[in-house]
């Protein structure tokens, strides 16, 4: 079977451009930047959104201050039980709500607040995690934060490092083994 040049080149071009549309479905999503912030650059009004406090040891406290009025809804991929939303606060009132919220666990060292930024780099607004005693957890942030843009929606995925991982809650976790 004798093949011609143009068959060649369309079989080339052909499987390149299947190739490359193959990589790009494979690719996962483009997610936001954040950066760090000092509490003074915040100002205007913010909904507080404040997301754990589910059980009396639970660490994965993070606050969310969402400016009023912007380009992007925001949403969070969680079911609605997992956090709180306050509407309409001042910027301070909205920033000291969420400190206290993130001094919940008694491992607490710390927070960082960090600004979300559009790919544009467009302030939505802010996040405030705490960091966590080392030597409870091997790391003092252990939670992952993912933000992604679609529909003009900005959605936040909560989770904890994979260093850390999901451990069921165990109260005799160091309970000797009965024979």
């Amino acid at each position: 079977m004798k093949v011609s040049f143009r068959g060649e080149l369309f079989l080339a071009v052909f499987g390149a451009t299947l190739l490359t549309s193959l990589l790009f479905s494979c690719a996962g999503p483009r997610y936001l930047k954040t950066e760090e912030a000092a509490p003074d650059e915040i100002e205007g009004t913010y909904d507080l959104i404040l997301y754990g406090h589910r059980y009396s040891d639970d660490f994965k406290n993070v606050a969310f201050l969402i400016r009023e009025g912007g380009k992007y809804a925001f949403e969070l991929y969680a079911p609605a039980f997992y956090y709180t939303a306050k509407k309409g606060l001042t910027a301070k009132k909205a920033l000291e709500g969420a400190d206290k919220w993130v001094r919940f666990h008694y491992a607490y060292l710390g927070p960082r607040l960090s600004k979300i930024l559009a790919f544009d780099g467009t302030l939505i607004g802010y996040e405030l995690r705490p960091f966590y005693s080392g030597l409870d957890f091997g790391f003092q942030d252990v939670i992952d934060v993912h933000y992604i843009i679609k529909d003009d929606k900005v959605i936040a995925s909560v989770g904890l490092k994979p260093e850390i991982g999901e451990t069921p809650i165990e109260p005799f976790i160091l309970r000797p083994r009965v024979k």
